[in-house]
């Protein structure tokens, strides 16, 4: 892309996916090379990339604003710029009753989903902005829409992301930026792997299509979100549930 240009398609997008090691975000970024686009995929520094991404990835800790911060920049100065940010970084956490949950999980959980979100925001969007474009979209989760048993944390910084992707938008929206979040319902990820299997059995039973969704199906549609065609579209959360949850 010519420098000083803004994208009109995907694949001329500079992309930068963030817990891309597995996961929605390893397929999120094979999606996004497939379609021509730039990515550099960023995760945790233990992370195990897979053989696709060689070259094209970077270390981060979504809590930590240094390395946040270092890992944007050079992003961008390996692709030449950043038109979309796609934040797939999260944790589950134990699942287990409120009353069991310690203060100290609890706030892990909601610093590494919520907080690194906030973190993640802070970093990006000053560039996006006064670049005039920009695609930011942050993973939340149906537990964040309906609060999920035995997940209190997990629910409630799953919930605080739709509220800060909300007030984003509202502040970039005349800036050319658009601010949205995905919500995932049962999608088939080693994050799903650690719900016990009973609890896996009742979520199914919840869904309209009867089945979980696969990382290649959210993959397709934060493809669109994160396009220069979604245009008209910020503050919003897109559903990934089978139905479960549309609202």
């Amino acid at each position: 892309m010519i420098p000083g240009t803004l994208p009109s398609t995907v694949a001329e997008s500079r992309c930068l996916v963030i817990g891309a090691a597995s996961g929605i975000g390893r397929a999120t970024a094979a999606q996004l090379r497939a379609s021509g686009a730039a990515v550099v995929g960023a995760d945790l520094p233990s992370a195990h990339w897979p053989a696709e991404s060689a070259g094209s990835t970077l270390a981060m800790d979504v809590t930590d604003p240094s390395s946040v911060a270092a890992a944007v920049s050079a992003a961008g100065q390996q692709m030449g710029g950043l038109d979309a940010v796609v934040n797939c970084a999260g944790i589950l956490g134990p699942v287990a009753s409120a009353l069991a949950v310690s203060v100290e999980d609890f706030e892990r959980i909601v610093k590494i989903n919520l907080t690194g979100a906030f973190i993640v925001s802070q970093a990006v969007l000053p560039g996006m902005a006064e670049a005039g474009y920009g695609r930011l979209l942050h993973i939340s989760s149906t537990a964040g829409k309906e609060g999920v048993i035995n997940m209190p944390a997990y629910s409630a910084s799953k919930a605080g992301i739709l509220g800060l992707v909300k007030s984003l938008a509202k502040e970039f929206a005349l800036s050319g930026v658009t601010v949205n979040a995905l919500a995932p319902g049962n999608v088939i990820t080693p994050l799903f792997d650690e719900v016990p299997a009973e609890q896996q059995a009742a979520q199914a039973a919840r869904i309209p299509m009867g089945r979980f969704g696969t990382p290649a199906e959210a993959a397709s549609l934060i493809e669109f979100i994160i396009s220069p065609a979604a245009s008209y579209t910020t503050g919003f959360v897109f559903d990934l549930s089978g139905g479960r949850a549309t609202y």
